[in-house]
C-alpha cells in the first residue's frame, strides 16, 4: 500500500478537516516533471510532494459542503519550489472537484506571464484531449464570464457527467484594477456551493494592507475604505465566493505571522514545505560551506561617501572564477546554462555603471588573449597568472577540475566572447527577456528587477555590492537568488556581499529556522495559528518586515550576559503557596547533589548557599516551565526565556546549568532557606533582589572579600538559576496587610535566573496580539 493510500484509510489524522482523494491530476502532473521511475511509479520524491499536498488540502474547505471560509499560509525556502507546490495543491483540487482555482501571481507582467505560461505548461493544457482545465488569464472580457458561467453550469448540472466538467484556472495579476476587473466579472453568478480555491503567491508582497499602521496609530479599527489597494480588492475577491480557502505562499512569512490575528488575511493553519534533495538554501552557504561565501571590502562598496571609479578588485576576480566555471562546464557539458548575477544597489545609474565596467574589462580580456603581439605579452603572462590564482580557489571546492591549461586555452577566449551581457532593469519600460536557449553563459547586472520572483538559470557567482540598508528579514532574504538546486554544481558557486550583509544573511538563517522550529506543531497537528506566540529569535540589527503593515508593536528582549529576575512574585496571590511547592519538589528530588557554598569564615548565614550542577533539560522541564509568574512584565519576558532555553535544548542535551537556593542549608535531609526581607517600589516591583559585596570599601578587607555579591554567585559559561525566598515590605519599610490584618507576602519564592554569552540570543514578541 503506498503512503498516499494508506493516508486516504486512515479516517483524519491530525485534526485535517477532510481527507481528499488522489486521482490522475496529480498523479500526471508528477510525472509530467519527471518524478517517476521507468517504469511510470512515482518516486521518493514525488511521493514527498504528495504527501504535503494532501497535508495542505486537506486543512482546506472540503468540496462537499456548501459554504467553507478558510486561510492557510504555506512557508517554503527562497528558491525550494513553491511553484510546484501549489501547482500539485491545483491539480490535487482538480481531483477533488474543486470548481474554481485562482491563482494571483506576479506584481509586473512579465512575472504574471511567467506563472500563466508555466500553469499552462506543468498541468498540459494545451496538449492534451480532454478538457478537465479551462484555463484563463486576467478575466476582464463579456467572453471570459460566459465561459465561466458556461463551465459552472456544467457542474451544476446533475445530469452531466463530473468527469467531463473543468476545473476553471484563473491567473490574475496582483494588481488593482485586475484585481477589480475578476471581482466584477464574477460578482453577479450565483457561486453557492461552489468550491474554490485562491492561491496567493509571494502572499506577503503587496497584498497585506500597508496602511495598518495608520490604524494602530490612530486606535482605530481597520477601515476597508482606509485599507490599501491591494489589499481591499483581494477581499472583495474572497467576499464573492461563500466556499473558498485562501492559501498564501511565501517563503518570507514574517510580516503574515505578524499582522494582527484579527486581520482577514491572518492564516488559521500553516504548513511548512520541505526541499527537495539538492536544495541549497542558507544553511548550506552559510553554515556548511562558508567558503563560498566571499567579502567585498568596504573600500570597494560604492556610496555617497565613498565613490568607486573603476571596477574592484572583488569584481575582477569573481569573473575570472565564473568564467573558469564556465569553461569547465563547457567541457563536462553537465549544465544548461551558466549565470553570473552583479547585484548593484536600485538605482539604475549605479546598474550601468557595473554593467559598462564588465563589458570593458571582457573586451580588454579577449583582445589580450587573442592578442600575438610581443608588446602584449607580459601583460598576457600576468593575466593569466591572475587567472592561474582563481583556478587554484576553484580548485578548493571542485574535485575533478580540468587542469589550468585545459581552461585557459582558446576554450577561455571563445567563452568570453560568447557570454551574453544584459542589463536587466524596467528603464525603457518592460523589463527584457532572457532567451536562456540562445547562450550557454549569461552575466547579468540588475537592481530590484532580479529580486522576488526573478529566476537565474545556472546561476554560479553572485555578486551583491549594496549595503544592508534596513536590515528588513524578508527583503534581505529575498535578494539570495543564489539559493535554489545547486547540490550538483555548488562547488562552482561564490557568493560576494559586504560584511554586514554576510553578517545579516547569518542571523536571517538562525531566525528562519528557529520560526519553522516554533510553528512545528503547528503544521503536524494543525493547530489554529491564533495559538500561536508571536516571538522568535531575531538578531538587533535586523528588522522583522515593513512596519506600516503592523497593527501591534513588536518588543525585544535580549539574553546574554545579563540577569532576568522577577519582578512582581507576589502578583497572583493563589499562586504564592503553588510555587512553593513546586521548588520544595524540585530541590527534594536533588537534595543529594547539593553542596554548601560557604565563602569566607566571616559570611553571614543570609551570605551561605546550596549549590548543585544540574541537567538544565530537567531543570527546565520540573521548575522552570512549572512556576508561574503572572505580572505581564514578568510572564512575557519569562516566557520568551524558556523558549530561548527550550531551543537550545534541541541540541544540546546533554547541557548542564548551576543552581543556587540562596541563604540556605541542610538539616536532617531536608532544605532549610531562611527568607530575605525586600522592598516594593512605587510600581509595586521588587526594589532590589540581590544583596551588594560586602565590604562595600577597602579597610580592613578588600571589597567584596567578605561576599561578592548575589550578582556574582553563578557561572560564567552555563545557564545560572538563583532560588529567593522573600518577605515583601512596602517601599516605607512596613509589613503588608490585608483587610483582616494579616500578613501576605511573608513568605514567597522569586527567581533569578542568568543567560551566558554563549546561548544569549535576541527575541522579539508581539505580546497584544492575542
Amino acid at each position: 500500500m503506498t503512503e498516499t493510500a494508506a493516508m486516504e484509510g486512515s479516517g483524519n489524522p491530525n485534526n485535517a478537516k477532510w481527507q481528499p482523494k488522489q486521482g490522475g491530476e496529480i498523479e500526471g502532473l508528477l510525472k509530467y516533471k519527471g518524478f517517476a521511475d521507468n517504469e511510470g511509479k512515482i518516486d521518493s520524491t514525488g511521493q514527498r510532494v504528495i504527501e504535503e499536498t494532501f497535508k495542505i488540502l486537506g486543512m482546506c474547505g472540503d468540496p462537499n459542503e456548501e459554504q467553507n471560509v478558510e486561510t492557510g499560509l504555506v512557508i517554503g525556502y527562497v528558491q525550494s519550489g513553491k511553484t510546484l507546490s501549489f501547482t500539485s495543491v491545483a491539480a490535487l483540487a482538480n481531483d477533488n472537484q474543486y470548481q474554481i482555482v485562482i491563482i494571483i501571481a506576479g506584481t509586473s507582467v512579465p512575472l504574471s506571464e511567467q506563472s500563466y505560461e508555466r500553469m499552462k505548461k506543468d498541468l498540459r493544457i494545451d496538449t492534451r484531449f480532454d478538457r478537465k482545465w479551462t484555463i484563463i488569464k486576467n478575466v476582464g472580457t463579456q467572453e471570459d464570464r460566459n465561459t465561466i458561467e458556461m463551465k459552472l453550469e456544467q457542474w451544476a448540472d446533475h445530469t452531466y457527467p463530473k468527469e467531463n466538467c473543468s476545473t476553471l484556472l484563473i491567473t490574475v495579476m496582483k494588481n488593482g484594477s485586475r484585481l477589480r476587473n475578476l471581482t466584477d466579472q464574477l460578482r453577479d453568478l450565483n457561486l453557492d456551493s461552489v468550491p474554490t480555491l485562491i492561491i496567493d503567491d509571494e502572499s506577503d508582497q503587496a497584498s497585506l494592507n500597508t496602511r495598518a499602521r495608520v490604524n494602530a496609530n490612530t486606535g482605530e479599527e481597520v477601515n476597508e475604505g482606509e485599507a490599501s489597494t491591494i489589499y481591499r480588492r483581494i477581499n472583495e475577491l474572497r467576499a464573492v465566493f461563500p466556499h473558498h480557502t485562501f492559501l498564501q505562499y511565501t517563503a518570507t512569512p514574517q510580516a503574515n505571522l505578524f499582522i494582527n490575528i484579527l486581520d482577514r488575511l491572518s492564516p488559521n493553519f500553516i504548513k511548512l514545505l520541505t526541499p527537495g534533495s539538492g536544495y541549497t538554501g542558507g544553511n548550506v552557504f552559510f553554515v556548511q560551506n562558508p567558503n563560498l561565501i566571499r567579502r567585498i571590502p568596504d573600500v570597494e562598496i560604492p556610496s555617497n561617501h565613498n565613490p568607486v571609479h573603476e571596477p574592484p578588485e572583488s569584481l575582477l576576480f569573481a569573473l575570472k572564477i565564473f568564467f573558469l566555471g564556465v569553461v569547465t562546464g563547457e567541457i563536462k557539458r553537465d549544465q544548461r546554462n551558466r549565470s553570473m548575477m552583479v547585484h548593484p544597489s536600485r538605482l539604475t545609474n549605479s546598474q550601468n555603471i557595473y554593467y559598462t565596467w564588465i563589458r570593458n574589462i571582457c573586451e580588454s580580456w579577449k583582445t589580450l588573449l587573442q592578442s600575438s603581439s610581443r608588446a602584449d605579452e607580459d601583460e598576457k603572462k600576468e593575466l593569466l597568472k591572475e587567472f592561474r590564482v582563481a583556478y587554484d580557489d576553484l580548485k578548493q571546492t571542485v574535485d575533478n577540475l580540468p587542469t589550468f591549461e585545459e581552461l585557459t586555452n582558446t576554450r577561455l577566449l571563445h567563452c568570453i566572447k560568447n557570454t551574453r551581457i544584459m542589463e536587466i532593469n524596467a528603464s525603457r519600460g518592460k523589463t527584457p527577456e532572457i532567451r536562456w536557449s540562445d547562450f550557454y553563459s549569461h552575466i547579468l547586472i540588475g537592481g530590484q528587477a532580479m529580486d522576488r520572483g526573478f529566476t537565474v538559470e545556472g546561476l554560479t557567482i553572485s555578486y551583491m555590492p549594496r549595503p544592508l540598508a534596513t536590515g528588513q528579514v524578508d527583503t534581505t532574504l529575498q535578494r539570495a537568488r543564489f539559493f535554489g538546486y545547486k547540490g550538483s554544481y555548488l562547488g562552482f558557486c561564490r557568493v560576494w556581499l559586504d560584511n554586514p550583509n554576510i553578517e545579516a544573511f547569518r542571523a536571517i538563517i538562525e531566525h528562519e529556522e528557529d520560526v519553522r522550529q516554533r510553528l512545528e506543531e503547528f503544521d503536524v497537528n494543525n493547530k489554529h495559528l491564533n495559538e500561536w506566540e508571536r516571538e522568535t529569535v531575531l538578531d538587533q540589527m535586523l528588522r522583522l518586515t515593513r512596519p506600516n503593515i503592523l497593527y501591534n508593536d513588536i518588543d525585544r528582549d535580549y539574553f546574554g550576559q545579563e540577569w532576568f529576575t522577577v519582578g512582581a512574585p507576589h502578583d497572583t496571590e493563589n499562586l504564592i503557596l503553588y510555587n512553593k511547592n513546586v521548588v520544595s519538589e524540585f530541590t527534594s528530588k536533588y537534595i543529594d547533589s547539593f553542596v554548601t557554598n560557604d565563602g569566607h569564615v566571616e559570611r553571614t548565614d543570609l551570605q551561605r548557599h546550596l549549590e548543585a550542577e544540574l541537567p538544565l533539560e530537567e531543570s527546565l522541564q520540573l521548575l522552570l516551565n512549572r512556576l508561574k509568574f503572572t505580572r505581564e512584565t514578568d510572564s512575557q519576558t519569562y516566557s520568551s526565556l524558556r523558549g530561548l532555553l527550550s531551543s537550545y535544548l534541541q541540541e544540546n542535551k546533554d547541557e548542564t546549568c548551576m543552581l543556587y537556593v540562596i541563604s540556605s542549608r541542610i538539616e536532617n535531609d531536608t532544605i532549610i532557606q531562611a527568607t530575605r526581607q525586600r522592598r516594593l517600589n512605587q510600581n509595586d516591583n521588587i526594589q532590589q533582589l540581590f544583596q551588594g559585596e560586602q565590604p562595600t570599601s577597602n579597610g580592613r578587607l578588600r571589597k567584596g572579600e567578605v561576599y561578592i555579591g548575589d550578582r556574582n554567585i553563578r557561572s560564567h559559561d552555563k545557564v545560572t538559576i538563583q532560588i529567593h525566598r522573600l518577605k515583601l515590605l512596602d517601599r516605607n519599610g512596613n509589613e503588608i496587610l490585608n483587610e483582616d490584618g494579616n500578613e501576605v507576602y511573608n513568605d514567597l519564592i522569586s527567581l533569578a535566573i542568568w543567560i551566558p554569552e554563549r546561548i544569549g540570543r535576541d527575541i522579539i514578541r508581539q505580546p497584544d496580539n492575542i
